[in-house]
């Protein structure tokens, strides 16, 4: 039976800077997640881009057909499909445990399922010790600092470890709560 071939398209959400760039990634090979943990890249190349502010996401202030984003500058990567925001590691290694936490970096509360083989969680020694330069967080709302009624969701965020100020564990009956 053939191989089902790999959509060479990742469509995903770059956050950087007060500004979402929607478009493609253009990768026959390897995961978007697999790009972004790869050192020896510092450019992402997206492909029909569009860019908008955060605060009015319907507002496109720019069509691009290529354009670069510079991955140390990101704030964080969203995704809808999981199996593009995981790396092929995290595909066979995330465990069922995980954490409900939330993260603060630049104009963005972004609230996510951090999967963990462990059964505690140390946000410093998570960040210090295990986080590599990306966090990988699963089921992901951001919600927009400035503009609480702007939110976007997905599988998979890409947060910038380096942009990261605030993290903390998220209690799940408040959650519930909050939801009512």
């Amino acid at each position: 039976m053939p191989k089902a071939l790999r959509d060479p398209h990742i469509v995903a959400d770059y956050f950087t800077q007060g500004y979402r760039v929607s478009g493609a990634l253009t990768e026959k090979s390897r995961s978007l997640s697999d790009i972004i943990y790869d050192r020896n890249t510092s450019y992402l190349l997206i492909q029909a881009a569009y860019l908008s502010p955060i605060t009015d996401p319907a507002k496109i202030t720019g069509y691009f057909e290529s354009t670069t984003v510079a991955k140390i500058n990101l704030d964080f990567v969203l995704t809808i499909d999981q199996k593009d925001g995981l790396r092929l590691d995290q595909q066979y290694t995330l465990g069922t445990l995980g954490f409900n936490v939330s993260l603060i970096v630049p104009f963005f509360e972004i609230r996510g399922r951090l999967p963990t083989p462990g059964r505690t969680l140390d946000p410093r020694v998570f960040l210090t010790n295990q986080a590599g330069v990306f966090v990988t967080l699963l089921d992901v709302t951001a919600r927009c600092t400035f503009s609480p009624d702007v939110s976007y969701q997905g599988g998979v965020a890409l947060i910038n470890t380096a942009k990261i100020s605030f993290m903390g564990e998220r209690e799940a009956a408040l959650d519930r709560r909050r939801s009512l």
